[in-house]
């Protein structure tokens, strides 16, 4: 039996401790290779991956910017990171996948409005098979996109803290989600077999 607030001293060491390890945790990004095979990534050259919550094919994290409210423009919080000192960078030549609410530019690529964009079930039978090459490129962005949204699914599955209201200030709320970015990420190139997956 620990008082609370040694639990919560404690806690927050922790905390700290492993945001101090974010260097060697973050992944970093590498672009599409010019022979990649993978069916999912080898139609996007030069591609860094998906954007919103960055992360590898490998479904770990590039790069995490916490603090904003979910109901911020997309755009707003873009420009946030990438005008950051120590924010996101893209290297020239390179690309981020993006959603609809971002413009495509030079280094982000969106898929093109009003053509069908959804995955694989849209598209499986002959029938629903893309019409045109605007078509198939959606399709094709979309399953590579939706390695962002198996790893947020991951990311909630595996910890309990981001799924229940928060009781902390916001500088610690976004001290445990970037913690848990960071672990998610460990887990993630220290085990073969993800137990969540």
């Amino acid at each position: 039996m620990r008082s609370a607030r040694t639990v919560s001293q404690h806690f927050h060491r922790v905390l700290i401790a492993v945001l101090r390890l974010h260097s060697l945790l973050l992944a970093k990004p590498v672009p599409v290779s010019v022979d990649s095979s993978c069916a999912r990534w080898k139609w996007f050259k030069g591609c860094l991956r998906a954007l919103d919550g960055v992360c590898d094919t490998e479904m770990c994290f590039i790069y995490v910017l916490a603090g904003w409210e979910g109901s911020a423009a997309d755009a707003r919080v873009l420009r946030d990171a990438i005008s950051r000192p120590n924010g996101l960078k893209i290297p020239r030549g390179n690309y981020y996948f993006v959603e609809y609410s971002y413009s495509n530019g030079e280094e982000f690529l969106s898929p093109y409005r009003g053509v069908r964009y959804h995955l694989k079930e849209v598209w499986d039978s002959g029938q629903n098979a893309p019409q045109n090459h605007e078509e198939f490129f959606n399709m094709k962005h979309a399953s590579a996109r939706n390695v962002i949204e198996r790893m947020f699914g991951l990311l909630k599955a595996r910890w309990a803290i981001l799924r229940s209201p928060a009781f902390y200030s916001i500088k610690i709320q976004n001290r445990i989600i970037m913690a848990c970015c960071l672990l998610h990420n460990y887990i993630r190139q220290e085990m073969a077999d993800d137990p969540i997956e």
